[in-house]
């Protein structure tokens, strides 16, 4: 598809952020911020007006380069029972932090434990001859009760902090919500995903995918010895957790993690189809690393280091 882009030379375009990434990546190879804006239009033909991206979270990064060149990439969030869409970002008020705000014609608001609620006439009236899903999922005001989890900026912006059924509660009765965490390395070229685990636990633990193709060589040269080039890759995104820990509440720091160079996939079975990560899928296969990083001595728990 993206090799048909110079070709087709579309004005609009929606996909899912794995392609706009790639489309970003030849232009952020480009040192010069116009040698960037050319490679990037010369890549999309040159004719985009309109550009949309949905199905998982997408990096600012991407997003800022594509407004560099005078294009803005916005972002929404809906669900399949809405229609699908609740929120979107648009010219005239757009946060890149954000999934945008309340479509007109959709009342939003938040429940006590910042689960998103929905109302609207484009929200459906129950599961095909489910009434059992369908009264789990409304209240006695008919509000429909999305899973997710958000917050709103001052300005009115609709923010998501992750999925509902997905918080982690800490053996010290602490909830926390690890999209939260994980969303916070999005930005990075070099980290493909964060999975953090910890549910029951005292304290939180990760594993960290990176994609071999894309660890900087001179950082991790490829001919490096495994032990060598894994101590080389651990040396690598320590600082990136320990500025990432910076920014969060103590019981929400990554005390542990481990680094592999499997990425993750959606042909592996631990994505879906729109590279959303499928985290009880991710703890299966991994369980045993992350249950390894809560063996080391207590003691040795001060911050984090990599297993």
């Amino acid at each position: 598809m993206i090799p048909l882009l110079p070709e087709v030379r579309p004005q609009v375009f929606m996909s899912v952020p794995s392609v706009w990434e790639k489309i970003a990546a030849s232009a952020l190879a480009e040192e010069d911020p116009e040698q960037r804006i050319e490679r990037l239009e010369a890549s999309t033909g040159g004719r985009l007006r309109f550009c949309l991206s949905g199905g998982a979270g997408l990096s600012r990064e991407v997003k800022s380069l594509f407004h560099s060149a005078g294009l803005l990439l916005v972002e929404g969030y809906g669900l399949t029972e809405c229609s699908p869409t609740l929120t979107l970002n648009c010219s005239d008020a757009f946060r890149f932090d954000s999934v945008g705000k309340p479509l007109p014609s959709v009342s939003l608001r938040l429940a006590d434990d910042g689960e998103i609620l929905a109302r609207g006439p484009n929200v459906f009236a129950g599961y095909h001859r489910d009434a059992e899903a369908t009264a789990a999922a409304f209240d006695d005001e008919g509000w429909f009760h999305t899973g997710d989890l958000g917050r709103f900026t001052e300005d009115g912006f609709l923010q998501i902090v992750g999925r509902k059924k997905e918080i982690l509660v800490t053996s010290g009765g602490k909830n926390i919500a690890p999209v939260n965490i994980e969303q916070r390395f999005a930005d990075d070229p070099w980290i493909q995903h964060v999975v953090v685990y910890g549910d029951g636990h005292k304290y939180l633990v990760a594993g960290v995918f990176v994609d071999p193709t894309s660890t900087p060589d001179p950082l991790c040269p490829s001919s490096l010895g495994s032990e060598t080039r894994a101590s080389s890759l651990r040396a690598l995104v320590e600082p990136r957790i320990a500025r990432v820990n910076a920014e969060l509440a103590h019981h929400e720091t990554i005390k542990r993690f481990f680094v592999s160079e499997e990425p993750l996939s959606v042909e592996g079975g631990l994505l879906t189809a729109t590279l959303k990560v499928k985290r009880k899928a991710v703890y299966e296969r991994y369980a045993e690393r992350f249950e390894a990083l809560y063996a080391e001595p207590r003691d040795q728990v001060a911050g984090p280091t990599a297993s």
